[in-house]
C-alpha cells in the first residue's frame, strides 16, 4: 500500500462512516459498503484504522488535540495519514449527530460507542454519560448549565444554591433537587425523572411544565405534551444492562446498535418477534448470543462490524 492509496482509502472510509452513521442504513447502502470494504486490503486497513483512531482520539482532551494538529509539522507518511483521518472524523461526527455548528470531539466531555463515563462535578453533582454522548459544562457565579450535545446523561444533583439546568436542542430542564436522565433523540428530547421534579421550558411554552418523579416527558419544539408514566427499566443502562419487557426484536437490536460499532441488520420476517429479559451492554456479542438462544433466529457475522439477524430455518 502506498501513502497515496492509504490517504484515499481513509477519505473513503470517513465518507462511508458519515453516510452510514447519518442514517443511510438501507440494505443497498450496506451492500455497497460491504463491497467497498471487501474490495481491497487497503479498504479493510482504513476502516479498522478509523475505528481504532476514533477510540484513541476520544482519550485526548480537545484542547490538546487542537494544539497538536495546529503545531505539528506536515510530514509524509503516517502523520499525514492520521491528520487527514482526524479531519475526516470531524466531518463524519457532524453528519452522525446532526449538529452542523461544532464537532462533537470539541465537547468538554464525551464518550465513544459502547463507553460510559461518570464524573463528579465541582458542586458535588454526579454526571454519567451513556454511549456516544457529548456535553459542554458551563458553570459560573449565577448558574450551573450542562449542554447535551448528543446521546444520553444521568444527573444526581449536588447541593448548591445556583440553579442547575440541562439544555438540549428542544428546550431547557431545571433540576428541582433531583435525579433525572435526559436523552437527545432525532428532533426530540426525552426526560426521565427518578427523584423529586424537573421544570421543563421550551420556546413554545412561556410557563415551565413541572415533571414529577416517576414520570417521563418526550418533547419537541412545539407545545409540551402531558408527562407519561416512567419505565424505570430505561435507567438500567447506568448499570450496564438493557432490561426489556415484550419488545419487538427490531427495537431490541436498534437499542443494542447504540453500544456496538458497525451495523446490525434485522430481517423483516423476524423483526416483530417479541423478547423480554436483561442483556449486557458492555458485551453486545454475548447479548446477541442470548437473543439467538431465546428466539428462533441465527446470528450471521460477516465482519467484525457487520451482523445480520435471520430466521433460524
Amino acid at each position: 500500500m502506498t501513502p497515496a492509496q492509504q490517504r484515499q482509502a481513509l477519505r473513503d472510509a470517513a465518507q462511508w462512516h458519515a453516510r452510514l452513521s447519518a442514517g443511510e442504513d438501507t440494505q443497498a447502502t450496506h451492500q455497497h459498503w460491504l463491497a467497498w470494504y471487501e474490495g481491497a486490503p487497503v479498504h479493510q486497513w482504513a476502516w479498522q484504522r478509523l475505528q481504532a483512531f476514533h477510540a484513541e482520539l476520544r482519550s485526548v482532551p480537545a484542547s490538546v488535540a487542537q494544539r497538536t494538529l495546529a503545531t505539528a509539522p506536515v510530514l509524509a507518511g503516517r502523520r499525514t495519514v492520521l491528520k487527514g483521518l482526524v479531519l475526516g472524523m470531524g466531518l463524519s461526527g457532524l453528519a452522525w449527530t446532526g449538529y452542523r455548528q461544532t464537532p462533537l470531539w470539541l465537547a468538554d466531555v464525551r464518550t465513544g460507542t459502547g463507553e460510559r463515563r461518570m464524573l463528579q462535578l465541582e458542586d458535588g453533582t454526579r454526571l454519567i454519560l451513556n454511549t456516544a454522548s457529548a456535553v459542554d459544562i458551563r458553570y459560573d457565579r449565577q448558574q450551573r448549565l450542562i449542554i447535551l450535545r448528543a446521546g444520553e446523561i444521568m444527573l444526581t444533583t449536588g447541593k448548591d444554591p445556583r440553579p442547575l439546568s440541562v439544555r438540549s436542542q428542544q428546550g431547557e430542564m431545571q433540576a428541582l433537587g433531583t435525579r433525572f436522565a435526559v436523552r437527545q433523540l432525532q428532533g426530540q428530547t426525552e426526560l426521565d425523572v427518578l427523584e423529586h421534579a424537573v421544570a421543563v421550558r421550551n420556546r413554545a411554552d412561556a410557563q415551565p411544565l413541572r415533571v414529577e418523579a416517576g414520570m417521563s416527558l418526550r418533547f419537541g419544539p412545539g407545545p409540551l405534551p402531558a408527562p407519561q408514566a416512567l419505565d424505570v427499566n430505561r435507567s438500567e443502562w447506568v448499570n450496564g444492562r438493557l432490561v426489556i419487557d415484550n419488545w419487538p426484536l427490531a427495537q431490541v437490536l436498534e437499542e443494542l446498535q447504540r453500544y456496538r460499532p458497525g451495523f446490525i441488520e434485522c430481517a423483516s420476517d423476524v423483526a416483530q418477534l417479541r423478547l423480554s429479559g436483561a442483556f449486557p451492554l458492555d458485551d453486545t456479542t454475548r447479548a446477541l448470543d442470548a437473543i439467538a438462544q431465546a428466539l428462533p433466529v441465527r446470528i450471521e457475522t460477516r465482519t467484525r462490524f457487520w451482523v445480520r439477524v435471520r430466521p433460524l430455518s
